[in-house]
């Protein structure tokens, strides 16, 4: 785990400070600890700016999702088959019927519920049906 920011410049800052306070009213000593100080606080932000972006940066790199998420829906169970009638329904929208109304949740619970051979052959013949129509 790396550490947030760097030891370094925050270690100086503080060490800057407490020379500054501790020389008190001796001004020839004070101004440049103090000035330190400023530098090494506005160099420790710099960095912590900096790592943030280049976080950023490795969070763009990762590799995106399946399309949709569809294939993890086949195995994620009954929420996977929830998404992929909503998916169906959706697809069904967009091609042929933009007034299809919204199942019900009973609706979608009793396919959802189906054995897995007869929820695949409904989601078979959804999708030859989709296919004629397009």
């Amino acid at each position: 785990m790396n550490a947030p920011i760097g030891w370094w410049w925050p270690l100086v800052a503080v060490l800057a400070t407490a020379l500054a306070f501790a020389a008190g009213p001796t001004y020839e000593l004070a101004v440049p600890a103090a000035t330190v100080a400023v530098i090494a606080a506005a160099l420790t932000i710099v960095e912590v700016i900096v790592r943030q972006r280049a976080q950023v940066g490795t969070d763009a790199e990762r590799p995106l999702p399946a399309p949709g998420g569809v294939r993890g829906a086949f195995t994620g169970g009954e929420p996977g088959r929830e998404d992929i009638v909503l998916t169906i329904d959706l697809l069904e929208r967009k091609i042929s019927r933009p007034d299809l109304p919204a199942r019900t949740g009973a609706q979608i619970a009793s396919i959802v519920r189906r054995p897995p051979a007869e929820f695949r052959r409904y989601v078979a013949e959804r999708l030859v049906a989709l296919e004629a129509v397009s």
